[in-house]
């Protein structure tokens, strides 16, 4: 196989979606960092394992971004390192090193080199890769590379590739007819799999959309059975799907019980995933309290609320400025609560 043109390296920013080593090395400790290093590099000197030289990389490269961001020359010298180990990898066709090296280049916007790379481990088979291709064609609004793309990603077993075909089904999206049976086969495979993937819990909770409604004589309305994917999407740290047990335990829905702590709870670990619905919830809790649970906080309420505002949930929007109106955990502001009464009406707010 021909070399990637790898001539310019990433920045390798920190990013989210790049798994972190396991690594940690509790303190800056240059001296003693050395004495891994050194342990570690000879041991991949002494071998050919693709996997241990991926793993050293990752080490490199994670170290250099937690450990030494403030010591310029070193983190450099352990990213130039890295990335060494990286291109060449990636060069001789290590799909996991081609994905991870993509994604530091799509942090920097850099798709020219970052696209090929994604190509040619979705060659060879890697699902994730597959599915961020799929994602790169939809964007570029050419439905049957996407297609084709995501249905790679799914027989390699991406619960993302899962997920957004069956959306695709589902909504009728992607050159796909309206489909809700389709739609169903590709989230149950997806949660066959059972995996830790945002595909995964995102299936979960279009499946409990579709049977807490009830759409026969394909799905008949399930309450039990809704819950039971609400459950299983929250366990797979899903926030939507923590943000609907928050609200099934606050207003009594699909046979949970009215429970106040509950509801704080998935309402609270549904906003550190960052749902909006469930920041502005929050705010609601925080703004009167919960006997014997919470005390008010207008405070809180007010830092909830800005937070779902500022993703552009419309009720938030709207009780933003009402709080910087009466001036509610935020000095009173007639400027900032008309700017915020406007958005939630650019929004469709007819209040």
């Amino acid at each position: 196989m021909g070399s990637i043109n790898l001539n310019r390296r990433p920045t390798f920013k920190k990013i989210k979606n790049v798994p972190q080593n396991s690594i940690r090395l509790g303190g800056s400790n240059i001296t003693a960092f050395n004495k891994t290093l050194d342990a570690y590099r000879q041991n991949v000197k002494n071998a050919s394992d693709p996997v241990l030289q991926f793993n050293y990389a990752k080490f490199l490269i994670d170290a250099a971004n937690n450990e030494f961001q403030n010591d310029k020359e070193y983190r450099e010298n352990l990213l130039e390192e890295g990335y060494r180990f990286l291109k060449k990898l990636s060069n001789n066709g290590y799909p996991e090193a081609q994905h991870y090296l993509a994604n530091f280049y799509i942090e920097d916007n850099d798709w020219d080199k970052a696209l090929p790379l994604l190509v040619q481990a979705a060659k060879h088979n890697h699902g994730p890769s597959c599915f961020e291709v799929g994602q790169y064609y939809e964007r570029k609004h050419d439905n049957v590379k996407a297609n084709q793309y995501y249905k790679k990603a799914a027989s390699n077993n991406s619960t993302d590739g899962m997920y957004r075909l069956g959306v695709a089904s589902l909504r009728g999206e992607l050159n796909h007819r309206k489909d809700i049976k389709n739609a169903v086969k590709w989230f149950k495979r997806a949660l066959n799999i059972q995996n830790m993937d945002d595909g995964c819990g995102k299936c979960a909770y279009e499946m409990g959309l579709l049977y807490e409604t009830g759409y026969p004589p394909v799905i008949y309305q399930d309450d039990n059975y809704a819950l039971e994917l609400y459950v299983q999407g929250a366990e797979l740290h899903n926030a939507q799907s923590q943000y609907k047990l928050g609200e099934s335990f606050e207003r009594g829905l699909l046979g949970c019980p009215i429970d106040a702590a509950q509801s704080i709870h998935w309402y609270t670990v549904s906003s550190e995933g960052g749902d909006a619905r469930a920041q502005f919830a929050l705010a609601g809790w925080y703004l009167t309290g919960a006997q014997g649970i919470m005390d008010s906080n207008d405070q809180e309420a007010y830092h909830y609320c800005l937070l779902s505002a500022n993703q552009g949930y419309t009720k938030a929007e709207y009780a933003l400025g009402y709080f910087y109106e009466m001036g509610i955990g935020i000095e009173a502001n007639a400027e900032e609560s008309n700017k915020w009464y406007k958005k939630a009406a650019d929004h469709g707010d007819r209040r």
